[in-house]
């Protein structure tokens, strides 16, 4: 089936174009927990093998995605109440003292909207840098943060900016920007670093999301409980961005077989892994 997804571009004027919506069987492939702790889950970034959980406010479990295992757990250099860690994402550089896993990226979410880059394996983690976006407009409330590791780039994506019809549509705007060198450790962006700007609209809840081959896929939407039944934000689905077109070609609807709320994702060699709350899980999401 299709659906009409509206694109906002700075440039252009309201584009109506089509996007396939794909209904697909998703399967549990790992029984890691969501919630944990108290904390309900939130990013996910995976490197090699190795599989980062965060939970909100800066908790990291690490699992050994052969041994299915986990081999360490602490709460991060930027933990806090404020930080709900809602995204993951690893980079391209390594830090200085860290041969084994590139810089890792987390997203604050609340306000002030920061990213928290870190240093991390199995023995703890060191903050390296601290990227914020300041604008004085609402591309600076920003949701999540991505590496686009072959671009060397940063993508990032605001809240719902807007509710642009009746059924519940939001409008969320994407920004690039330039990857600071990690020898930075405080790095502010202003209008003038803003690479590119566009904005898309769906009606699901953003989660988190990761970057791969020139597409950004959002994990979206939300568990179903009596108080959610009637959100219109409510089905479970990836969203997937062309980031050179500037428009959504696809949402891959996993309502059925995905009960929990989805959180965050990333790439295990070439499969998309989908990380859940509640009892939690990582889902493979067919993408074709």
């Amino acid at each position: 089936m299709k659906s009409a997804i509206i694109i906002r571009c700075p440039l252009a004027a309201f584009i109506l174009l089509s996007a396939a919506v794909l209904h697909a069987q998703a399967t549990r492939e790992y029984d890691f927990p969501g919630t944990y702790k108290k904390r309900s889950a939130q990013g996910m970034a995976i490197h090699k093998d190795t599989a980062f959980l965060l939970n909100d406010q800066g908790h990291c479990r690490i699992y050994d995605l052969k041994a299915k295992t986990m081999t360490a757990e602490y709460d991060l250099a930027s933990a806090a109440p404020g930080n709900h860690a809602n995204c993951a994402s690893f980079g391209v550089e390594y830090p200085k003292d860290n041969a084994k896993y590139p810089a890792l990226y987390i997203s604050e979410c609340k306000a002030p909207y920061r990213c928290f880059v870190e240093s991390v394996d199995e023995n703890g983690s060191r903050l390296i840098q601290t990227l914020q976006l300041k604008t004085s407009g609402f591309d600076e409330k920003i949701a999540d943060w991505f590496v686009d590791p072959a671009q060397k780039c940063l993508y990032v994506i605001t809240h719902a900016s807007k509710v642009t019809d009746d059924k519940g549509t939001k409008s969320h705007i994407i920004s690039k920007l330039p990857l600071p060198s990690l020898r930075e450790e405080n790095v502010t962006f202003g209008k003038k670093d803003i690479l590119d700007q566009f904005e898309v609209t769906f009606t699901n809840l953003l989660q988190g999301g990761a970057i791969r081959g020139g597409f950004l896929y959002l994990p979206v939407g939300l568990h179903d409980t009596p108080k959610h039944m009637e959100r219109k934000d409510r089905d479970r689905a990836v969203v997937v961005v062309d980031l050179k077109t500037k428009r959504i070609v696809k949402t891959v609807n996993v309502n059925a077989s995905v009960p929990h709320e989805p959180e965050d994702a990333d790439f295990y060699n070439d499969t998309l892994l989908m990380y859940c709350g509640q009892k939690g899980g990582l889902f493979k999401i067919p993408l074709d």
